[in-house]
């Protein structure tokens, strides 16, 4: 029964690094598979995570399959810390682990975790206590990498090199802890501790101060130190959404626009990815070549290194690109404003088809009342002249009912004429004998 880990992306640059992998393996909510681990056998979890010899990582549960080889056999890595924190509220299962580097298929697993096809943990553990849905104690068996994930609440929280002494070489390109939206339509205003909060820096909790870097491209730690550590916002500061113009103004200033950002020059590809993955896969554009920025650098280092002489070709080459990057904040601008406009119209056309949707509403409950109205004035004529058909014929009431208006009206006419005819053919009076044998006279009016 996984519980699953997401992983985001690491990169490796020589055999004095050990790479590391930290982030959160399941939670104390409902997974995909509808069960819940309870927070006590979390906890249990975490202190057996580092034990031998349930602290290695394999790969797609290759100890568990029959027809595994060998080099699927060995562990991929193995977890080295592993403790429960509460985040937003939530007790989530922390651990980290050290890749083997030595593993045969390292390189490979290497490269899918950094292009996302190899992006969670699958934890496999056996069942020893339950209480309906909830999962009160467990006995964990192994921890794979796997492709797919379960638990909405397990995400990485970085992914780093550290020289073999310990001293970290990098920074970190911050996870979202949180689920996030998109905004195409807004402006962008580079956000301030204010924006998110009204505590200071160090009056914030770890979970808080994680939960604000989730708001930027790169931070030089995880948790950040200080406010001015994080570089490269593009979410909003209330909603979490990101922000199309937030990750446009990133971009141009990981690309070198406005003197660009202060950053290691090794983090930057792992920025750029970043940014990329909102680029395509949240507004379905395509990102700018990271090449320019490896272009504008390298002529920048050149500068540099031409002995405190100034470089007029290197320099207007310099010049070139800074213009074209102003040319191109040029068009954002106009094509900004231009989309302005387009918002404006838009508006105005949607408050038109508001105004017609209401007139068409308020016709159609004109028409249902004036056709109810025309509806009981017609039942009314038509009950009116069935009482005078019935008082001029004998004429089954059922049937009459089948007739319209026209029927009733024409029936009704022609057993008036009937009768006006029968009236003028006979005698106003008839002679008659009586029983005695007198005689007398009937008078026929009122009889038709």
């Amino acid at each position: 029964m996984p519980k699953q880990l997401v992983v985001k992306a690491l990169e490796i640059r020589d055999d004095e690094k050990n790479v590391y992998v930290e982030g959160y393996a399941s939670a104390a909510v409902e997974d995909l598979e509808g069960e819940i681990i309870s927070e006590e056998a979390l906890q249990k979890v975490a202190k057996e995570l580092t034990k031998e010899p349930y602290n290695k990582v394999f790969l797609d549960h290759a100890p568990m399959k029959f027809n595994a080889n060998f080099e699927e056999k060995l562990p991929i890595g193995k977890i080295v810390e592993a403790a429960t924190r509460e985040v937003e509220g939530k007790l989530k299962l922390w651990m980290k682990l050290i890749m083997n580097k030595a593993h045969p298929y390292f390189e490979v697993v290497y490269k899918s975790i950094k292009e996302g096809f190899l992006n969670a943990f699958s934890i496999g553990f056996q069942v020893l206590q339950r209480k309906g849905r909830v999962i009160t104690d467990l006995k964990i068996l192994e921890v794979s990498l796997v492709g797919i994930p379960a638990n909405p609440e397990a995400i990485v929280e970085e992914v780093y090199e550290k020289m073999l002494d310990g001293l970290e070489v990098k920074g970190v390109v911050p996870s979202h802890p949180w689920n996030y939206s998109k905004d195409e339509q807004s402006g962008w205003t580079k956000p301030n501790l204010s924006d998110f909060t009204d505590k200071s820096w160090d009056e914030l909790t770890d979970a808080e101060k994680r939960s604000i870097a989730g708001h930027f491209a790169w931070a030089a730690k995880m948790p950040p130190e200080n406010y001015t550590d994080l570089k490269l916002p593009h979410h909003d500061p209330k909603t979490h959404k990101v922000v199309w113009r937030g990750v446009v103004a990133a971009m141009a200033a990981l690309l070198g626009a406005r003197g660009g950002v202060d950053i290691p020059a090794e983090d930057k590809q792992k920025v750029y990815n970043h940014l990329a993955r909102h680029y395509r896969d949240d507004f379905g554009r395509e990102p700018p070549k990271l090449k320019e920025l490896e272009e504008f650098f390298a002529e920048l280092k050149e500068i540099e290194d031409v002995d405190g002489k100034n470089d007029q070709s290197h320099l207007k080459s310099l010049i070139s690109q800074q213009q074209n990057m102003e040319e191109f904040e040029k068009k954002i601008k106009e094509l900004e404003a231009t989309n302005s406009e387009l918002s404006e119209k838009i508006s105005e056309l949607e408050a038109k088809v508001a105004e017609l949707e209401a007139e068409n509403t308020k016709l159609k409950e004109d028409n249902e009342r004036l056709s109810n109205q025309v509806k009981q004035y017609v039942e009314r004529e038509k009950a009116e002249l069935i009482e005078k058909i019935k008082a001029l014929t004998d004429e089954a009431n059922e049937e009459l009912k089948k007739k319209d208006v026209a029927e009733l009206k024409e029936f009704y006419l022609t057993l008036l004429e009937t009768k006006v005819i029968k009236t003028k053919s006979l005698p106003p009076k008839v002679k008659v004998v009586g029983e005695e044998g007198g005689e007398g006279e009937v008078d026929f009016k009122g009889v038709f």
